[in-house]
């Protein structure tokens, strides 16, 4: 298979990187690229038992060289991925130069008639294939980066790596922009999002951000088209469920038991949407916490079909008491991406949810050593909230389907009525569970039922299960999960755990009579460790140098440290567990300060957090604004040490809309400004900079004064 890099001049450049991954909904999957080292994945057979430590790579801050917006909030993040998504994204094209066809995206078209073929019959001509290719890309938009795949059985798979003209690094500061028009960063997370004007920047910013900080730890945000298959020939069941699964698994009778006896449970389903007006929702609880994060809003309205039938299958499963937050990460073309997808994740783990159902994946060469979600599922796992996740449809090891492949996901393969594994589902060491999937029916999008087949139809059975052991207790482990749910497998393969179905398939029948055979396995303060608080900003004040982070829950007190210049970190303060902020008065004018926080809870201390560094710097004093003859505006203040440079700001309106900022040096005391309108009013204001170690640090704004010109 060839991999090479279309730079619309009629030649093609080979890549060196580049790894094909898909979508897996239901039964179908998409090629997109992920770009990241192939590394050597180690052996794919550790055993879900050994679940232990933790992952998170986070970078450390550091000084951040770079001005970036903090992103606090998952539905912030939405907003950007929303306001910046283009219509005319696209995940896949298939070019096919002997049938004179392309397949966009499930569509396929006739290729358009050009000066290579015309009077020719295309399937005499397989040797011109590069020159009918080569004429069909240059129809396409010129602004576009494309990557060009020609695959074993001859064709052209066609993708635009670069096309959101977003990169994503898995770093908390970075040493400088690289050309980005916008950079953000997830205080949460600990990782930097980098919004370019053209592909061409982000590109070459991609390449640079690779070598500076690991292939590994950088991603474009790349567009996944989401593709149903749906299958015909499941017949309607007639009996207290829909799906076969929901039966198979004694959960038809297990929800009439256990229907108003126990507390809520949260399911959260990232997917597609649902279609709420399903008569198989009319008695579900639908969280209105509920979000759409690719348009930015709470419309989780299905549009696709397949996130109402992933839906439709826990409904079936469950009484009304198990709830749903639904999580949009699709538009309505079935379109997402990689950032759309962290960001749900994100969201639904501060939601209070019990288990999360993902029926999607990405399949890859070189997924065992890929991380893009790690620190989450590491967070989810540390917290006792199971992930279940689709095993994939490739018929390929599990090893290659991220993130199913993680040992702290609970991986699900299907199998059909006759209970033999199904031939397109992913396999391997890895499977922890198997569950039905072939011709299970449930809701479809626009009312009535459908049957569908995927392990994508699987996840959702287990998720069911998960949501029984969590009524019975609520702070089950994940890996208490694990093993309730493997001491109540059906076998179904040979003796004990084998690569087609895990450990098989859970029975419940019995489950409420039995209850939790081993309650030790619990999340508690007592047995947990002390999260890590998030420093989210370190900013100059009027009194000093403000450093807020983000609350750990039940904290008691917090630690701060603080290091000045290229000294050692130092602890110099202690607050309670009730604040969130704490203002270091006992810092001097132009020096660089860098801070961490730990939490203590119960006598036993987090991690420190991430590093935030800042530089005191006084607002201007003493600024006053003159007006000489010419249209010229003086704006004077007191000249401080240590400064850089000063930024004096102006505009017509007192709120400086449409404000114009130019500087002065940072041994001036006066900046002339020229060339403004007579007879008219203006505002301006000063403030301090100062660069140290790369990074610009600001002082406040002074006070706004205002002037008519002469």
């Amino acid at each position: 298979m060839r991999k090479e890099e279309y730079n619309k001049s009629g030649m093609w450049k080979r890549r060196s990187l580049a790894v094909a991954m898909s979508v897996l909904m239901a039964a179908g999957g998409v090629l997109g690229s992920v770009f990241s080292v192939p590394v050597e994945a180690g052996t794919a057979d550790a055993a879900q038992e050994n679940l232990s430590g933790d992952t998170d790579t986070a970078g450390d801050s550091g000084s951040n060289a770079v001005d970036a917006q903090e992103i606090t909030d998952s539905k912030e993040m939405a907003e950007i991925i929303s306001d910046t998504w283009d219509e005319d994204y696209f995940g896949t094209m298939t070019v096919d130069t002997e049938a004179g066809e392309v397949e966009i995206d499930g569509e396929t078209e006739d290729l358009p008639e050009t000066g290579t073929d015309k009077g020719k019959s295309r399937k005499k001509i397989s040797g011109e294939s590069e020159e009918i290719l080569e004429e069909y890309m240059d129809t396409l938009p010129e602004d576009t980066l494309y990557d060009v795949e020609e695959t074993d059985s001859g064709e052209y798979e066609i993708t635009a790596p670069f096309q959101t003209k977003r990169l994503i690094v898995e770093a908390s500061g970075l040493e400088e922009d690289y050309g980005a028009e916008e950079v953000y960063y997830n205080t949460e997370l600990g990782e930097t999002i980098l919004q370019f004007d053209t592909e061409e920047e982000t590109r070459d910013a991609f390449e640079a951000l690779c070598e500076k900080y690991g292939e590994g730890n950088c991603y474009p945000d790349q567009v996944y088209y989401v593709d149903d298959i749906l299958t015909d020939d499941a017949s309607l069941a007639s009996s207290g469920s829909y799906s076969w699964g929901t039966a198979y698994m004694g959960m038809h009778t297990l929800k009439d038991q256990a229907e108003g006896k126990y507390g809520a449970v949260t399911v959260a389903i990232l997917d597609t949407g649902i279609d709420k007006s399903n008569f198989m929702f009319q008695s579900r609880n639908i969280s209105s916490q509920s979000y759409n994060f690719i348009d930015n809003n709470k419309n989780v309205t299905d549009n696709h079909g397949h996130g109402t039938h992933v839906a439709g299958i826990i409904a079936d499963s469950t009484p009304p008491n198990v709830r749903f937050l639904i999580l949009k990460i699709s538009n309505s073309s079935g379109y997402s991406s990689l950032l759309t997808i962290k960001t749900a994740l994100q969201y639904a783990l501060n939601q209070n949810v019990s288990v999360v159902n993902m029926s999607l994946g990405f399949v890859a060469a070189n997924a065992m050593s890929v991380t893009y979600l790690d620190s989450l599922i590491n967070k989810a796992y540390r917290s006792g909230i199971a992930i279940c996740t689709a095993a994939g449809n490739n018929g390929v090891d599990v090893a290659f389907c991220y993130p199913a492949c993680n040992n702290k996901t609970i991986a699900v393969a299907a199998f059909g009525p006759n209970e033999h594994a199904a031939s397109y589902s992913n396999h391997g060491s890895r499977i922890d569970f198997s569950a039905p999937g072939s011709e299970v029916v449930s809701a479809a999008a626009g009312g009535m039922l459908i049957g569908m087949s995927g392990t994508s139809m699987a996840a959702p059975h287990i998720t069911a299960a998960v949501t029984y052991l969590k009524m019975l207790q609520p702070d089950l482990s994940v890996e208490g999960v694990y093993n309730e749910l493997k001491a109540r497998c059906k076998d179904l393969g040979t003796t004990g755990k084998d690569d087609f179905f895990g450990w098989g398939c859970p029975i419940l029948t019995n489950l409420l009579n039995t209850g939790i055979l081993d309650k030790t396995n619990v999340v508690s303060e007592k047995n947990s460790s002390v999260s890590t608080p998030v420093l989210k900003k370190a900013k100059g004040v009027s009194s000093g140098i403000k450093i807020v982070w983000k609350k750990v829950k039940k904290a008691d007190k917090y630690v701060i440290y603080r290091k000045k210049g290229n000294g050692s970190l130092k602890k110099v303060k202690e607050v309670s567990g009730k604040k969130k902020s704490w203002t270091d008065k006992n810092v001097t004018q132009g020096k660089k300060y860098t801070y961490a926080v730990k939490a203590v809870k119960n006598n036993k201390s987090s991690s420190k957090s991430n590093k935030k560094t800042a530089v005191w710097l006084k607002r201007p004093g003493k600024v006053k604004a003159r007006s000489r003859k010419g249209g010229r505006l003086i704006v004077s203040w007191a000249k401080q040490s240590g400064v850089s440079r000063y930024e004096i700001r102006y505009s017509r309106t007192k709120n400086m809309k449409n404000a114009v900022t130019v500087t002065a040096s940072g041994k001036a005391a006066r900046k002339v400004i020229r060339g403004l309108k007579k007879k008219k009013i203006y505002y301006c204001k000063v403030r301090a900079v100062k660069k140290a170690g790369g990074t610009q640090y600001r002082s406040a704004w002074s006070a706004v004064k205002k002037i008519r010109l002469k």
